[in-house]
């Protein structure tokens, strides 16, 4: 650990009597070499930079309450080590919670998947208790996407015959998931 010289001591004098000139020369003596060194724990030049940075400004804004008891040097390195830490904890704790929201977004759309799956199946099966031609019709309808005239033409009935198929495939399936929709948001908000 480096001791306190008279010269120090004169700089230190200097950067709390607020002398430009004083900062100047810290400023350029010191920080590419304190970018190198808070490089070393981050790892990345642009935070590294930031944290010399925010060094070098709390040194101005704080410069008349200094209370540096070792060298200059070895305060601003003492500072950058300790801001780099600090970096490094703080990016672990946001990589942490945001890992944690991830997976628990993950968990809610597994869970609103599972739940929409159950839902799918029920309409299946409300679809599999219409009349058979009813049933035919509507899954042409809506799961193959044939227009009502192309259903018309494949089974040999009227268009009209098709409406109104697939409506009473509606009012079945309305009537029905009114009922689940029902118990699925009370679950949902119990």
């Amino acid at each position: 650990m480096e001791r306190r010289t008279t010269e120090n001591d004169a700089l230190l004098d200097a950067l709390k009597a607020g002398k430009e000139e004083a900062y100047r020369q810290v400023f350029f003596e010191h920080f590419e070499a304190l970018t190198y060194f808070a490089n070393k724990y981050l790892e990345d030049w642009d935070a590294a930079r930031d944290i010399v940075q925010e060094v070098f400004s709390q040194l101005f804004e704080k410069r008349q309450n200094l209370d540096i008891t070792t060298s200059l040097k070895s305060y601003l390195y003492r500072s950058v080590a300790n801001r780099s830490l600090n970096t490094i904890k703080s990016n672990k704790t946001h990589a942490l919670h945001h890992d944690m929201i991830k997976d628990s977004s993950d968990q809610h759309v597994e869970e609103k998947g599972i739940e929409l799956n159950e839902l799918e199946v029920q309409i299946h099966s409300i679809i599999d208790t219409l009349p058979a031609q009813c049933a035919h019709i509507f899954r042409l309808s809506r799961f193959e996407h044939k227009t009502n005239a192309e259903i018309a033409q494949e089974l040999g009935i009227s268009k009209r015959t098709v409406e109104t198929q697939i409506s009473n495939a509606l009012k079945v399936l309305r009537k029905s998931l009114r009922i689940i929709i029902l118990q699925f948001f009370l679950q949902f908000f119990s």
